[in-house]
């Protein structure tokens, strides 16, 4: 009993001792494993070092001495360590004193190389978030450097606690709080980022730290049951040797027991060799689904529902983003998918984990990481269901299948095209046979696809010149691989229509014709509408007549037919009289209707014209051959003029015109055809200058007149700005008073060289030109400023007419300008009186009215002017807001001998004065006249025979005297 308890206790002492044995040997073998990692970090730590020094040496944000000091502490610590470890070699092997030294070497080490990256995160960037792209570069190249090595040193320092803080804490922590105390936003969120790696790191090297521990641990303690074994079986051998010496009966069980061992180890030694084949397989089997799933653009993921983490195989191939980026379902994978996408995802995911799909399929889109969208196809199902049935774990596949989804977006693309397009397309294989047509085919053709399918090209249309074109265009297709060109087809109904055709041949990668793509248009429609752009480019479209184009060409065929046959012809031109005021006045529409009636009214004529054409705006020309004589065109000239005479109705609008003709007679006016266009229309110009409403023939002289006319215009431009216009001033006698009551303003334009110009020298000119609005009030204020002279002169309160012109009541500010006059000259508006003529009523009557309505208001006067020559109705009259009537002297001339323009002068003051309007009569110059009008009742007279137009100094003189020299004329 006693040597039984020895034993016992000895036993547990050599347990005890080969516990202790073995916690040495384990933390001997750990002290191995850290030295084995040790050997990349002393190589890795200065290649980072060199690096982050080469990158940071021409910044300029941290001078060369910091960064060469900190260099050489890093090479310092690596060469206290290369040290440190001869020291250690040199020391006994598994004691306490090596296994502490290491340590200690490992905690100091790493410290120091942590801390030196820790002070080169902070110190080397000074700047954070700068915009030099330079700058940029190096500190992400800075933060990658630092956190690989922090990963390599999880690797080293993972299996010692201590070794691996004492690394990750220095080189981490000073590079994060710098970014959280930056008090930059992005900073903050930097420091967030460098934390969550840091716990990321942590957690690592904790798991790995464990790992190795438990494997270590593992491992000694396999080893020591093995140990004991051996012990144990020696002990067995020394009790069964000494109880077969003993005992003869135990000798068998002794070996019975011996066999039972050797057959446990035998299958001990079996069993592990199957666990290691079967572990090699399963290598194996791994390394060819991986290499598969490469191969194919397959990743894997597991995703585990009780913890939302995600396993991902390729995903970084697939979109760029790494296990660690991607660790969770919910927080990290449904933001990258398209917001689009995720509604149905969900959709399908629910309906599989409630069991109603037996598998999980879905395509969706979602981000790469480097920007832009991936479409991903999902395969999956449930593997793990826990008791009640809810799904714990999930297993499936996920491949990018954008190029799938861009090839099947072209072929609907291609879909839509064939059967949205505006042309009809065919498809047909190499022998030329209806594979498919589209829509646009069938409407053309008349045919439906059912009809065409299988037919040949040619069966369609079987013309023989159908039949030929074909043949040349398969052969040019064989040649070439395309061709185009215009055919003439058949419809089913037996119609042909023209069509352009192209086809081309498709060819497989052999380079072998398979099928051919035909597309055509009709070109019907393009036929009828170049057939119209023919006829709109030769006719005028607004009247019907030809245009300027078309009048050139058979002008110019009429001259080359009477140039043969030694014939003539003559050429007029029409410009009509007042359509620019009329279309200024009432607009384009209405301008169009009244060209389009103008026209209408002149085809009616049946001149026996070859052609009428409409050059342009208001002009026409007529092209007339073989005509007798001058009096032929002359009396043709006069039907135009007086067709031309009547007036126009257009929407509500009476309307008067007038046409001026030039005539050009070939060969005697020109034998060329612009010059013979060119004397024509100086022939119009011609007759416009003379009044208008007549024709003129081109005679030599009009050239040298259009010079002098072009010189003149220039001096009347130039005469404007040197202030070379006068006034004269003509006096208008009262027959109640037996004075000069008032006085016309007539403008004198002072020619530098030609000495002073009447009215009509320039005036049409100036109407025709424009520059009469610029004359007219400058006629009106030196007017206004000399009437309020001769009131300060104490002549008395002399009224003043000025005559108005087309232009100035056109341009619609008539009333502002005569207001500006009367202020700025200081005139009482009663003093002033506007003269207008009928023909400037008619051309705008309701505007005209409702300005000269304001005027009058104002209490300036109106006279009409040349009462009884234009074109308005005496009952017009009574519209009119009208103070005085002046009766034109070409009634007054004859007055004492014509019984007829007695009777109209005697009409005129008779109508005037039951409407309340003052009566003055023009042209006086005998006293014939004088008598005649005051036994008739005119109101006052204006003539020579009162006095001529004068300057002011006359005018003046005038009517200082004009107490008893106005009664000598009375």
């Amino acid at each position: 009993m006693a040597e039984e308890q020895k034993n016992n206790t000895t036993d547990a002492l050599t347990l005890r001792q080969g516990r202790h044995q073995d916690l040495r040997g384990q933390q001997a073998e750990q002290l191995r494993l850290l030295y084995d990692q040790f050997t990349p970090a002393i190589v890795l730590q200065p290649i980072v070092a060199l690096v982050i020094a080469w990158l940071y040496w021409d910044h300029g944000t941290v001078s060369h001495a910091v960064i060469g000091a900190w260099l050489g502490l890093s090479f310092a610590a690596l060469a206290g360590r290369l040290l440190a470890f001869q020291a250690f070699h040199r020391l006994p092997p598994v004691t306490e004193q090596r296994i502490l030294f290491y340590r200690q070497l490992s905690v100091a080490g790493a410290l120091v190389v942590g801390s030196l990256m820790g002070f080169a995160s902070v110190v080397f960037n000074p700047v954070l978030f700068t915009l030099d792209e330079a700058i940029i570069y190096d500190q992400a190249i800075m933060v990658a450097l630092i956190g690989g090595l922090a990963i390599v040193g999880v690797a080293t320092y993972a299996s010692y606690l201590p070794s691996f803080f004492a690394f990750i804490l220095p080189a981490l922590l000073p590079g994060g709080i710098y970014l959280g105390l930056s008090g930059n936003h992005v900073g903050e969120l930097m420091f967030f980022v460098d934390m969550l790696f840091a716990a990321f790191l942590v957690y690592a090297g904790l798991r790995i730290n464990r790992m190795t521990l438990e494997g270590l641990s593992l491992q000694f303690r396999n080893q020591a049951l093995i140990t004991y074994l051996d012990r144990a079986r020696s002990d067995a051998e020394a009790l069964n040797s000494k109880l077969a010496r003993e005992i003869h009966e135990r000798k068998k069980a002794q070996q019975n027991l011996k066999d039972a061992h050797d057959r446990l180890e035998g299958l001990v030694t079996e069993r592990t060799q199957a666990l290691q084949h079967a572990y090699d397989e399963l290598a194996r089997n791994r390394e060819r689904l991986a290499l598969a799933m490469e191969a194919s653009d397959i990743g894997l993921w597991d995703w585990n529902l009780d913890t939302d983490e995600v396993f991902h195989s390729n995903f970084d191939r697939m979109l760029g983003y790494s296990q660690d980026e991607l660790k969770t379902f919910k927080g990290h994978l449904q933001p990258l998918v398209h917001t689009d996408d995720f509604p149905r995802i969900r959709a399908a995911m629910v309906a599989h984990l409630k069991g109603r799909t037996e598998y999980y399929h879905m395509v969706y889109r979602t981000r790469h990481k480097q920007g832009g969208w991936r479409w991903v196809e999902d395969n999956g199902r449930v593997v793990s269901r826990d008791a009640q049935g809810h799904v714990r774990r999930m297993i499936g596949t996920r491949r990018d299948v954008t190029d799938r989804q861009e090839a099947d977006e072209q072929m609907r693309l291609a879909a839509s095209v064939f059967g949205t397009a505006t042309e009809a397309i065919m498809v047909l294989d190499s022998r030329f046979r209806v594979l498919k047509v589209n829509q646009v085919f069938c409407r053309i053709t008349g045919f439906g696809e059912a009809e065409v399918k299988g037919k040949g090209m040619a069966e369609l249309n079987r013309t023989p010149d159908a039949v030929q074109a074909y043949k040349d265009i398969a052969a040019t297709l064989a040649r070439q691989g395309s061709w185009q060109g215009e055919l003439l087809e058949t419809r089913k109904n037996g119609e042909q229509y023209p069509e352009w055709l192209q086809v081309s041949a498709v060819r497989d990668d052999n380079g072998t014709i398979t099928h051919y793509v035909a597309i055509f248009s009709d070109l019907t429609e393009r036929r009828e509408a170049e057939e119209k752009l023919r006829y709109l480019s030769n006719y005028d479209k607004l009247t019907g007549l030809a245009n300027r184009t078309l009048f050139r060409d058979r002008l110019h065929a009429a001259m080359s037919e009477a140039r043969q046959r030694r014939g003539k012809l003559a050429l007029m031109m029409l410009d009509l009289d007042r359509f620019k005021q009329i279309n200024d006045t009432l607009g384009h529409e209405i301008g169009d209707k009244l060209l389009y009636a103008a026209s209408t009214r002149l085809m009616a004529l049946d001149v026996q014209a070859d052609t009428i054409s409409r050059i342009g705006g208001d002009e026409f020309t007529i092209i007339l051959e073989d005509y007798a004589d001058r009096a032929q065109l002359e009396q043709i000239a006069g039907r135009i003029i007086e067709a031309m005479r009547a007036p126009f109705y257009i929407d509500d609008h009476e309307l008067l015109l007038g046409v001026s003709i030039g005539i050009a007679l070939f060969p005697e006016h020109g034998r060329e055809l612009q010059i013979l266009v060119n004397n024509a229309d100086s022939a119009v110009r011609q007759a416009k200058r003379l009044g208008g409403n007549s024709s003129q023939f081109f005679v030599g002289e009009l050239r040298s007149t259009n010079v002098d006319q072009l010189a003149l215009e220039t001096s009347l431009r130039k005469a404007i700005f040197r202030n070379e216009f006068i006034v004269y001033y003509q006096p208008k006698y009262d027959f109640a008073s037996q004075r000069i009551y008032g006085v016309e303003a007539l403008v004198r334009w002072q020619h530098p060289t030609r000495g002073i110009l009447a009215p009509k020298d320039f005036i049409p000119l100036a109407e025709e030109t424009g520059l009469i609005a610029a004359i007219g009030e400058m006629v009106l204020e030196r007017a206004a400023r000399q009437v309020n002279a001769w009131r300060d002169l104490g002549l008395g309160d002399i009224k003043v007419s000025v005559n108005l012109s087309a232009h100035q009541v056109r341009k619609g500010n008539l009333v502002e300008v005569v207001e500006r006059v009367i202020y700025s000259a200081g005139l009482p508006p009663e003093q002033l009186e506007l003269e207008i003529t009928e023909s400037q009523l008619m051309e705008d009557l309701d505007g005209t009215i409702r300005t000269l309505q304001t005027l009058r208001k104002r209490g300036v006067g109106i006279s009409l002017d040349d009462f009884g020559t234009g074109y308005s109705s005496l009952s017009y009259l009574k519209r009119f807001p009208i103070d005085t009537v002046k009766i034109d002297q070409s009634f007054v001339r004859d007055v004492h001998k014509s019984d007829d323009d007695a009777a109209i002068v005697r009409a005129i003051i008779a109508m005037s004065h039951s409407l309340g309007v003052k009566v003055v009569a023009e042209g006086v110059e005998t006293h014939a006249h004088l008598e005649f009008l005051r036994n008739s009742g005119c109101d006052a007279i204006q003539g020579f025979l009162i006095g001529r137009a004068v300057p002011e100094a006359d005018m003046i003189a005038l009517l200082r005297g004009q107490g008893t020299a106005g009664g000598e004329r009375a």
